[in-house]
């Protein structure tokens, strides 16, 4: 008896429909996994929310951004950051009690092993891409980061320029703009918590900046830093610290640098060299940003979480992100 067998077309043509088949069904799998993402996201923002209003119960205001002091010695700024302060409202409470409050910057000896070198799973959106955590900054000290930070009102950073209109600001002896003012309490939000935000999200991806980073320097040695090299939970000393705990409305939601340094000359206004990239650099140290498409988790000051789109007004940004105008935002 003769045996029929498939023909090479045959084949071809099973292929051909199960190659389509696949690239049909992957989408829609990587859109569950990012569902799912997106939803653990919201329950740690959540959580970092709940955090804060437990310690407001327990201390009568919100953490500073950042408490900051002022040594004669190098580094002059040392500082204990807001999420050092939430320790003990996150399960951490063991790592708190270590903390030396006294001089930040001893918390850094040990290197990797080192107390601001911890990794907390809490404080890492799994969708963000981050290379390596904890980051060496070559001086032998060594940071943890985060995807998140805390809202800094209309704007956050460079520090010098810091609105304090927002929740977390930074405050103490080494403050720029506010050495005597206290930490805000839910007396001092006058637009009700259901209407400023507590925490948003942090992006670390932008090759468009991190080509910058790798290519302009300033005279006096300053650079720009890549954003692998932000978000440091708990810095403990620099005069920029807000920078990595803070985040504010003084650019929109999901902000890019629109270029490569090799095309910084085409962009509007041109960049080129350090400091005219410190337009761009300062508003992609403030944006709120994250890799879920579309926009940015945020959990508002009565403990709600929302997901807010990044085509919103930037009217309603500051609205959103200042706690005393007297201006309740739309954020839908």
């Amino acid at each position: 008896m003769s045996r029929r067998a498939f023909t090479l077309v045959e084949l071809l043509v099973v292929i051909a429909i199960i190659g389509v088949l696949v690239a049909l069904l992957l989408p829609a799998v990587q859109a569950a996994r990012e569902a799912g993402r997106r939803s653990q996201c919201q329950n740690q923002i959540r959580q970092l929310a709940l955090a804060a209003h437990n310690f407001h119960d327990t201390r009568g205001a919100f953490p500073p951004g950042v408490y900051q002091f002022s040594f004669v010695t190098a580094p002059r700024f040392r500082g204990i950051s807001l999420f050092v302060e939430l320790l003990p409202y996150i399960e951490q409470n063991s790592l708190g009690e270590r903390w030396d409050r006294a001089d930040p910057l001893t918390n850094t000896l040990g290197g990797a092993n080192s107390r601001t070198a911890k990794k907390l799973s809490l404080l890492i959106c799994p969708s963000d891409v981050i290379l390596a955590n904890p980051i060496d900054t070559g001086s032998g000290r060594w940071y943890g980061l985060t995807s998140y930070g805390g809202n800094g009102g209309s704007r956050s950073y460079d520090p010098q320029f810091a609105s304090n209109d927002g929740v977390f600001f930074v405050i103490g002896p080494g403050s720029q703009t506010a050495p005597n003012a206290g930490p805000v309490k839910m007396a001092d939000v006058l637009d009700g918590l259901s209407n400023p935000a507590l925490f948003g999200e942090r992006c670390h991806f932008d090759p468009n900046h991190d080509s910058f980073a790798a290519n302009v320097t300033a005279p006096s040695g300053q650079f720009v830093n890549a954003l692998g090299a932000m978000g440091w939970w708990a810095p403990s000393g620099g005069r920029l610290a807000a920078g990595d705990v803070t985040l504010s409305a003084y650019a929109p939601i999901n902000f890019r640098t629109p270029r490569p340094f090799a095309l910084g000359g085409t962009m509007s206004p041109p960049a080129t060299d350090y400091n005219s990239y410190l337009y761009y650099n300062d508003r992609k140290v403030c944006a709120f940003s994250s890799l879920h498409p579309g926009g940015a988790n945020f959990a508002l000051g009565d403990g709600s979480t929302r997901f807010i789109a990044q085509t919103i007004s930037q009217v309603n940004l500051l609205r959103l992100c200042i706690r005393n105008d007297g201006q309740a935002g739309q954020v839908d």
